[in-house]
C-alpha cells in the first residue's frame, strides 16, 4: 500500500524525517518496503507552463503542435497525447531535463521544431498512467519548478493479512500517533441534509447476513460529474490509482483514507429502487465493469436488484448501474462482507481489486457509517450534491467490543521484559484500547493487579492476552528486549552437502558482481507463460523440460507421461486453438493466498524477470541478479513433485558502472556466457560446450544450450544439457516493459554437480620451453567453432596443452558461405624441449583431421 507523506501529515503531526519515520514504523511491525521520492530527479528543468495554441500536425493522425507559455518565453512542442486543449496548464520538460534515462533536447519533427516535452503522470513518477498529459490545477502559477509544487515522499507498506485496520491512511496515522505520542486528527463529516429521507427512496434486503453482516446506503442527488480537483487526483495517482471522474474518485479516495470500500450506483439505473444482497445462483452470469462476462458459483455473494445482478459483492460492479456522464443521483453503498467469502470469490474469478484486498483482511463493521458520511460530505462539497436525510442501515447483529482480563506480568512471562502497569496502560491507551484497573486477583501468588482491556472493534486480530503482550512490546520497543544467552547443550552439527554447494555457487556469483535475490516459490501459470514470446501448447511445454537421467541424452518433459525432447524444441503439436493457461501442468495450491500465487513455479526465470521489471524503474545502473532455488515439476497424480535445484542469472542495463553514461557499455550475451564459464572454471569442470538452440523465451539466433560432458559406465562420454542462456526475445522484453535488452540463464545444479570432480589431480609444471603455433582454417559457416576446437584437442595428443580461438572472420577474400577460424595452439612436453619438427608434425596431423571431419582448408 502506497501512502503519500503529505497526506499522512493531515491526520498526525510528523517531525521525523521520512527515513526515521520508516525505521520507527518498521521496528513497530509496519514494514516499510520502500521510500519513493517524488520529484527528487526533476531538477530545475521541469516547470509549469500553459498551452496557448494547439493545432493538428498535417500528415499525422495523433500528433499536435502546441505553443507553450512558460511565463517568460513561448516555446513550440510536439505532443501526441489526446487529452490536452488550449488553456491547460501542464508540466513542461525543457531541453536538458532528464526523464528517466531520456535527456530532452530540441528536435525537428514533420516540419515543426519541438523545444521540450509535455509529461504524463508515469513519466513524472506520479503513477502508472501513460494515457495522457498530467493536467495541473488551473490556479497553478507559470514558470515554477514542478518540484516546488508536487514533490513528495511515498511510503510503500507491506500490510499483513491480519491487520485490515492498516489498509488506510488513517490506519497508518493512528500507529504513527501512538508511536510518536502525537494526537490523531480525524476528519469530522459535516453536511446538511434535505429532501426525501433515504429510507423512502431505496429498500435494502440482506438475504444472507452470514456473508454480509452490515449494509449501509445513502442517497445523494444533484451531483455534477466531472474531473476531480487537482489535490485529489494527485493523491490518488501517488497512491497508485488512476483518476476516473469526481464521483468514482471520491469513493476511491475515501477507501484509501478511512479503509472502507464504497460503491456508487446511478440511483436512476437501480431497477425498482431496491437492493437485494444474496448468494448467486449456480451458473448465473454478470458482465463486470472491465467488460468481461463472468459465470458465478452458488457460494459467491451478489448485490442485485429484483431483475438481476448489479455487482459482485466486495469485488467489482457491473455496467448496468454504472455512474456515467448523465448521472445526477447517487446510491452510495457502504457495506461489510465476510473476508473468506470475498477471498474465495476473487480467487475463483481471478479478479483481485483494491476493494477485495481490503475486505479479505477483515474490516470493522462500525466503519460503514463513517465511510458513507465522509463520502457524502465530499460529494456535497465538491460535486454540489444534496444529501438526503437518514441512512439505510441493515445491521441485524451489531458487533460488541471484546474485553480481555490482562495481567502486566504476562509480558515478562512471554518475553522476559519487565513492564509496569503504567507502561501497559499508556501503550494500550495510545492504540485506542480502553484500559481499566480491576481488584487484585486472589490467587496462590498472593494477588496481582489485573487490567480489563476493551479492544476497539477495528482490531479484530486481538483475541487473547498474548496479542496484548505483542501490542505492548511494539509500543515499548522491540529493542528493549533483554539480551540473554541460550542455555543447554549445543546440538550436534549436521552436514548438508547441498547447503555447502549452494554456498559455493553463491560465493562465486557474488564475487563476479551479481546480487542475490529471493522470490516466492509460489506464482501463477499466467506469470510463467509471460516468459514465452508465443504462447501455445508446444511452447508451454518448455517450462516442464528437465535434463535427461543418466544413460540418456537431451531433455525430457516432466509429468505423468515423460517424453523426449530436443535441446531446443518441445513435444506437443499445436492445434491452433487459443491456449488456456489453466491447462499448463503445475503443482496447484489448494487454498492460494491470491490468484498470483496459485501454483508452484516451474522455472526461476519468471521471478528474475519480474525483479528486473520492478528494479529497472528505479535503477539506472546495470542489474546483475541471481537466484538459487527450486523448480517444482509435477509427477503422476498422487505423487509428490520433483524438486530440481537450479540457479538463475539475469543481466540488464550497463555491464559496468561508469561516471560517464555514454561510456557504460550495455551488457550482452558474452557477459552472461563469461559468467557461466567462470562458474564452470571455479567448479573445475573442463569438458563442456555451448550449442546454438531455439527457445521461446529467447531471441532467435541469440540462444545457446549449455552441455556438460558426463562419463558413462561403458567408458564413453556423452554431453548432457543442463540449461539455457540467451538474450530475451523482444516480445518478452516488451511484455515486461524493460527499457534495455535483458539476458537470462537457468542451470540445473543437480546435473552440474554430477560433473564436478570428486578429487582433483595435479601435474607438475614443465621446466621445458613452450612452442606456440597459430592455425587458421576455412570451414562452412554453419560449423560450430567449438566442434573444430574439440577436434583439435582430440588429435593434438598429450603434447597439446591449450587451444584458444582468437579470431572469426567472414568476408573477402573468404568465399561466400565460409568463415575463417584462427586458433592459438600451445605445445609442451614434460621431459624435453620440443623441436620445430615435432610441433610441425602435430600441426599437420591436426590439419588433416580437420580436412576429413569438416572439409577444412588452410587459410592462405
Amino acid at each position: 500500500m502506497r501512502v503519500p507523506l503529505s497526506w499522512l501529515k493531515e491526520y498526525v503531526e510528523i517531525t521525523q524525517s521520512p527515513e526515521e519515520l520508516a525505521y520507527t514504523l518498521t521496528m513497530a511491525g509496519l514494514e516499510v518496503e520502500a521510500l519513493e521520492y517524488i520529484g527528487a530527479n526533476w531538477g530545475d528543468r521541469i516547470i509549469t507552463a500553459q498551452i496557448t495554441h494547439l493545432e493538428k500536425v498535417p500528415g499525422s493522425d495523433h500528433l499536435s503542435y502546441t505553443r507553450i507559455n512558460t511565463g517568460s518565453a513561448e516555446l513550440g512542442v510536439i505532443c501526441g497525447a489526446p487529452n490536452i486543449k488550449e488553456g491547460d496548464k501542464v508540466p513542461l520538460a525543457l531541453p536538458g531535463a532528464r526523464i528517466g534515462d531520456l535527456t530532452i533536447g530540441v528536435a525537428r519533427k514533420m516540419g515543426y521544431v519541438s523545444e521540450g516535452m509535455l509529461c504524463s503522470p508515469r513519466e513524472l513518477g506520479l503513477g502508472s498512467d501513460h494515457s495522457g498529459i498530467y493536467i495541473l490545477d488551473p490556479a497553478t502559477p507559470l514558470g515554477v519548478k514542478l518540484s516546488d509544487l508536487l514533490s513528495d515522499v511515498v511510503l510503500e507498506f507491506a500490510i499483513k493479512a491480519h491487520r485490515g485496520d492498516l489498509s488506510s491512511v488513517i490506519g497508518i496515522a493512528r500507529e504513527v500517533a501512538a508511536l510518536t505520542h502525537k494526537p490523531l486528527r480525524l476528519p469530522e463529516p459535516r453536511f446538511s441534509e434535505q429532501g426525501i429521507p433515504a429510507p423512502e427512496l431505496v429498500k435494502v434486503t440482506v438475504e444472507d447476513t452470514d456473508l454480509c453482516p452490515r449494509y449501509s446506503a445513502r442517497v445523494i442527488s444533484g451531483v455534477r460529474i466531472g474531473p476531480s480537483p487537482d489535490w485529489m487526483a494527485r493523491r490518488l495517482l501517488m497512491a497508485g490509482m488512476r483518476p476516473i471522474n469526481l464521483i468514482v474518485d471520491i469513493t476511491n479516495y475515501v477507501m484509501l483514507e478511512v479503509g472502507q470500500p464504497l460503491h456508487a450506483f446511478d440511483y436512476d439505473l437501480v431497477r425498482e429502487r431496491q437492493i437485494i444482497v444474496r448468494r448467486a445462483h449456480d451458473g448465473e452470469e454478470i458482465t463486470t465493469l472491465d467488460g468481461v462476462r463472468r459465470r458465478l458459483r452458488g457460494d459467491m455473494l451478489l448485490i442485485t436488484d429484483p431483475q438481476g445482478p448489479t455487482a459482485i459483492a466486495g469485488v467489482m460492479g457491473s455496467a448496468i448501474s454504472e455512474v456515467n456522464e448523465g448521472t445526477t443521483r447517487i446510491l452510495l453503498e457502504s457495506a461489510n462482507f465476510k473476508p473468506a467469502s470475498i477471498r474465495r470469490t476473487a480467487v475463483a474469478l481471478g479478479l483481485r481489486t483494491e476493494s477485495s484486498s481490503r475486505f479479505e483482511k477483515g474490516l470493522d463493521p462500525e466503519l460503514t457509517i463513517f465511510g458513507a458520511n465522509r463520502a457524502a460530505q465530499l460529494m456535497a462539497e465538491l460535486a454540489g450534491g444534496q444529501v438526503h436525510p437518514g441512512i439505510v442501515d441493515v445491521y441485524p447483529r451489531p458487533v460488541e467490543p471484546r474485553t480481555i482480563l490482562f495481567s502486566p506480568s504476562e509480558v515478562e512471562w512471554l518475553t522476559g521484559m519487565k513492564v509496569t502497569s503504567r507502561q501497559v496502560h499508556d501503550a494500550l491507551s495510545a492504540l485506542e484500547f480502553k484500559v481499566e484497573e480491576v481488584s487484585a486477583a486472589a490467587d496462590a501468588a498472593g494477588g496481582e493487579q489485573l487490567l480489563r482491556v476493551t479492544v476497539p472493534t477495528f482490531r479484530g486480530d486481538i483475541e487473547e492476552g498474548a496479542d496484548l503482550v505483542e501490542e505492548v512490546l511494539r509500543m515499548v520497543g522491540y529493542d528493549q528486549l533483554p539480551a540473554t544467552v541460550p542455555e543447554g547443550p549445543l546440538p550436534e552439527p549436521q552436514s548438508d552437502h547441498w547447503f555447502e554447494r549452494e554456498y559455493e555457487i553463491r560465493e562465486i556469483l557474488i564475487g563476479l558482481g551479481l546480487h542475490e535475490i529471493l522470490t516466492y516459490a509460489m506464482t501463477s501459470r499466467q506469470r510463467m507463460l509471460n516468459l514465452l514470446a508465443e504462447v501455445n501448447a508446444r511452447t508451454a511445454q518448455v517450462l516442464l523440460q528437465k535434463p535427461a537421467d543418466a544413460g540418456q541424452t537431451g531433455w525430457v518433459i516432466a509429468g505423468e507421461k515423460a517424453q523426449a525432447s530436443s535441446a531446443g524444441g518441445t513435444v506437443l503439436d499445436d492445434d491452433g486453438q487459443p491456449f488456456d493457461a489453466r491447462s499448463l501442468p503445475a503443482v496447484t495450491i489448494t487454498n492460494p493466498l491470491s490468484t498470483e500465487l496459485e501454483c508452484m513455479r516451474l522455472t526461476l526465470l519468471s521471478g528474475l524477470m519480474e525483479t528486473l521489471q520492478e528494479n529497472s524503474k528505479r535503477n539506472r545502473a546495470g542489474l546483475r541478479l541471481f537466484e538459487i532455488g527450486r523448480r517444482y515439476l509435477p509427477r503422476a497424480a498422487g505423487e509428490l513433485p520433483e524438486e530440481r535445484r537450479c540457479v538463475g542469472i539475469a543481466l540488464c542495463g550497463p555491464a559496468a558502472i561508469s561516471w560517464v553514461p555514454e561510456l557504460a557499455r550495455p551488457a550482452d550475451f558474452y557477459d552472461l556466457k563469461g559468467i557461466v564459464e567462470t562458474l564452470l572454471e571455479r567448479l573445475h569442470i573442463k569438458r563442456y560446450r555451448f550449442t546454438a538452440a531455439q527457445h521461446p523465451t529467447f531471441h532467435p539466433g541469440r540462444c545457446a544450450v549449455l552441455e556438460i560432458a558426463r562419463p558413462e559406465a561403458d567408458g564413453d562420454e556423452h554431453f548432457t544439457p543442463i540449461g539455457f542462456l540467451g538474450e530475451v526475445h523482444p516480445l518478452v522484453q516488451q511484455r515486461y516493459d524493460l527499457p534495455q535488452r535483458a539476458y537470462l540463464c537457468e542451470l540445473d545444479l543437480e546435473v552440474l554437480y554430477a560433473a564436478v570432480p570428486e578429487r582433483l589431480s595435479y601435474a607438475p609444471i614443465s621446466r621445458h620451453q613452450e612452442l606456440t603455433r597459430d592455425l587458421a582454417v576455412v570451414v562452412d559457416q554453419q560449423v560450430p567453432a567449438r566442434a573444430v576446437q574439440e577436434a583439435i584437442e582430440r588429435h593434438g595428443g598429450e603434447l597439446l596443452r591449450t587451444v584458444a580461438l582468437f579470431d572469426v572472420y567472414t568476408g573477402a577474400p573468404i568465399p561466400s558461405g565460409k568463415k575463417s577460424l584462427t586458433y592459438t595452439l600451445l605445445y609442451q612436453a614434460q621431459d624435453r624441449t620440443l623441436t620445430d619438427a615435432e610441433a610441425n608434425a602435430l600441426q599437420e596431423r591436426i590439419v588433416e583431421a580437420l580436412r576429413q571431419e569438416f572439409g577444412a582448408t588452410l587459410r592462405s
